[in-house]
């Protein structure tokens, strides 16, 4: 995948993150808002609705006052005079017919009134027959099951639902004398439509007919909405009608989530709930979500395009840099890219212009120093041919010393062409210590003849030790440095030891002697760099390059180290690694 297109692609990512968080953020957040100050409303209008119900229920009770205040009525239900059978019975029904029909027309609410009195004579009216027609033993059933309610509240007054199994609502109250209260002349019920509260909703409001109950102080329902909304809201277990419903609960009625509001009168002691549809209280969340996801897809858009536009900059600044780095890889040094600007590919640019410079520079340094190592290389092959003819010549010497019988000049021979021919052989790399060793003894050999029995050397290296591989010619300037400054010579009794061991993965050497030693202070500077400059003329010189050859070859951590005190004698530590031939291929 092109840098482009993961760029592209990253930023699509967070920018679809970013549009579906804050969408969703604000989503929640509206949505949230919306339904408690829905909620809020909700439970103002119930309230007002609630306080409407109150004031209509007291105005109806306040009407029935003018009907028990017609004296003639009151005159017929008291029976103050006897009663002459049956025909003054129905002559007096027809009255009071007349006289309840005249109250009745006056409120259209009012489909029927039934009254019975004390003897149990029993007068009615009814508007239409189309809540069941209405006949003395109906009427009977109605103002005995009004006078056991009645008695069982307690009150004068009661409110209940259709007591002849209509869908209305009944209120039943005592025929009280309105000279002397405490004087009943029997019962009176009046039945009223069920649009007697439904006049009280206004067109658009959240409450719905459908959904509304209302509750007496008893809990009994007197308005029921829908059938399908009261069988579920019953059907529910410890969620009915009577005093199972919590304020501001949601529930699921109808198929669906509804959100119950509930108000009581503390005048009347009535409860009014109303099921409110919650998609119908979160009618305008859907717009607010309409216009969020709009908003959201246009940011995507707008957003896209601006990263598309800044991933196409940023990557044609990289692909105009590639092609100029193909150009140096295809050997044109002189080439320079141009930045595009002072930002992270520019600065880029920038260096890349420096990196190109400074390689060219290196370049023509390298050709300079391949011509140069060529000469050297013409130069040390040219120098080679004098070491060889000498090694000829002293060849021809020690063919003429055996001949002669010389055997001491052939033997000082020997030793002198074991020592030519193993410095013309060694290149400066490793060779094993069983070699070093014997340059060692043929150095050693030549000194003896020289100096005699004037110092004695040992050689304390196990077999297993030949074997290792260690820099060319690092024992022998150290065994001269010993023997030409180290060993009182003049006193004949100088002793060199050379022992090998191994120190886990590494090689120590040790090169000691008996001889006058010196001051450790003094040792530290013989492996200084700028030994040469610093004390000119004075001996060191070959052990400071065996340190330096060692550390080049090895690492810094190896090299050379003393052990030595006036008087005392000198030993030096080779410090190597450990290595063998086999090891090294």
């Amino acid at each position: 995948m092109r840098i482009r297109r993961k760029i592209l692609l990253s930023n699509m990512v967070i920018i679809l993150m970013l549009a579906l968080s804050i969408g969703t953020a604000a989503t929640l957040a509206s949505r949230y808002f919306i339904e408690a100050n829905t909620r809020e409303l909700s439970r103002h209008v119930i309230d007002q609705y609630s306080k409407n119900v109150d004031n209509h229920v007291k105005d109806f009770v306040s009407s029935t006052l003018f009907l028990l205040n017609d004296k003639l009525l009151t005159h017929i239900v008291s029976e103050q005079e006897a009663q002459a059978g049956e025909d003054r019975y129905a002559l007096d029904f027809n009255r009071v017919a007349g006289l309840l029909y005249q109250y009745g027309n006056n409120n259209p609410f009012i489909n029927s009134i039934t009254i019975m009195n004390e003897q149990g004579r029993l007068y009615w009216w009814q508007r239409s027959a189309a809540a069941g027609d209405l006949n003395e033993r109906n009427a009977r059933a109605i103002a005995e099951s009004a006078r056991m309610k009645l008695a069982d509240a307690g009150t004068g007054i009661y409110w209940s639902a259709s007591l002849h199994g209509t869908d209305e609502v009944a209120l039943s109250r005592y025929y009280l004398d309105i000279n002397q209260i405490n004087r009943s002349f029997g019962v009176i019920v009046f039945h009223l439509d069920k649009a007697y509260f439904k006049s009280l909703l206004s067109d658009g409001s959240i409450i719905q007919a459908d959904n509304l109950f209302i509750l007496n102080e008893n809990g009994d329902p007197l308005y029921k909405g829908s059938p399908d909304v009261e069988s579920e809201a019953l059907r529910v277990p410890d969620q009915g009608l009577r005093y199972g419903f919590a304020d501001g609960q949601t529930v699921r009625i109808g198929g669906m989530q509804s959100l119950l509001m509930r108000f009581q009168s503390s005048d009347t002691g009535w409860s009014v709930l109303c099921f409110i549809p919650l998609s119908r209280l979160l009618e305008g969340t859907r717009i607010l979500e309409t216009i969020i996801v709009f908003i959201c897809v246009l940011f995507i858009f707008i957003a896209m395009a601006v990263a598309f536009w800044f991933s196409a900059g940023t990557t044609r600044d990289i692909k105009q840099l590639e092609r100029t780095m193909r150009k140096v890889e295809d050997g044109d040094l002189s080439v320079k890219a141009k930045p595009a600007g002072r930002d992270e590919i520019g600065m880029l640019a920038v260096r890349f212009n420096m990196m190109v410079s400074r390689i060219n520079e290196l370049v023509v340094r390298v050709s300079e120093e391949r011509l140069a190592t060529q000469r050297a290389e013409y130069t040390v092959l040219l120098s080679r041919i004098n070491p060889h003819f000498l090694y000829n010549a002293l060849g021809t010497i020690r063919w003429f010393a055996r001949s002669r019988g010389q055997e001491e000049i052939e033997s000082m021979v020997s030793a002198l062409t074991g020592l030519l021919k193993s410095s013309i052989r060694h290149s400066g790399g490793l060779e094993r210590l069983e070699m070093e060793l014997a340059n060692v003894r043929d150095y050693v050999h030549l000194q003896k003849i020289g100096l005699g029995d004037a110092f004695e050397i040992r050689y304390d290296v196990g077999g297993a030790l030949l074997d290792a591989l260690v820099p060319g010619f690092i024992l022998q300037p150290l065994v001269e440095n010993a023997i030409m400054h180290g060993l009182e010579i003049s006193k004949g009794a100088g002793r060199i030891r050379i022992a090998a061991e191994r120190v886990g993965p590494d090689l120590r050497i040790a090169v000691a002697d008996n001889g006058i030693g010196m001051e450790p202070d003094y040792a530290a500077t013989l492996l200084l760099a700028d030994r040469e400059r610093r004390y000119p003329g004075l001996n060191g010189i070959g052990v400071r390059h065996v340190h330096e050859r060692i550390r080049t070859l090895c690492g810094e951590r190896y090299g050379l180290s003393f052990d030595t005190a006036s008087g005392r004698g000198t030993t030096i530590y080779l410090t190597l690694p450990y290595r063998r031939e086999e090891d090294a291929v």
